[in-house]
């Protein structure tokens, strides 16, 4: 069972979404420790897509589509969703047919609805891999919310969680 040893806090990363598969890392460092055996939980993830130079929403120009993921180990590319390392993932579809629209995953990911649930982080950083369709707009950006705490885990199950991570690799 872990122990909370902070309050809740948010981590906030925006990322570049561009036509070809970008994976980027999440330094999560100072937040994990295995002397101590200090796991990161997260609890939500929200995902806010937007123009980085306006911070407007995008409009719809064309028909694109764009995705992100949030891995707990470095796994290169974007993954299928089964795969045990994926946090949490959100896309964007924009149609510019004969009426513009747009649709989105508005809600962000919950992990844990109860004190104390969620995603158990042991890796010292995360993955962040985006992708969008040839004609995805140049200044299209995500924001990535995290909403975490720093817990501690007796030495059992940061051992399992630890191994888990490597294994899989």
């Amino acid at each position: 069972m872990a122990k909370a040893k902070t309050g809740l806090f948010y981590i906030r990363a925006t990322i570049d979404v561009d036509t070809s598969e970008t994976p980027q890392q999440e330094d999560l460092s100072v937040y994990v420790d295995p002397v101590n055996r200090q796991g990161l939980l997260i609890r939500q993830v929200d995902f806010i897509w937007h123009d980085k130079a306006t911070f407007l929403p995008m409009q719809p120009s064309a028909d694109w589509e764009a995705v992100i993921q949030i891995h707990d180990t470095t796994l290169g590319a974007l993954v299928a969703f089964e795969n045990p390392h994926q946090v949490a993932s959100a896309s964007l579809v924009s149609v510019n047919a004969s009426a513009t629209e747009a649709n989105q995953d508005f809600f962000p990911d919950r992990l844990g609805m109860g004190k104390g649930e969620g995603r158990i982080v042991v890796n010292d950083s995360l993955e962040i891999v985006t992708d969008g369709s040839a004609s995805v707009p140049a200044n299209l950006a995500v924001t990535m919310i995290l909403e975490c705490q720093v817990v501690t885990l007796s030495q059992k199950d940061y051992i399992s969680l630890a191994l888990q991570s490597v294994a899989d690799n």
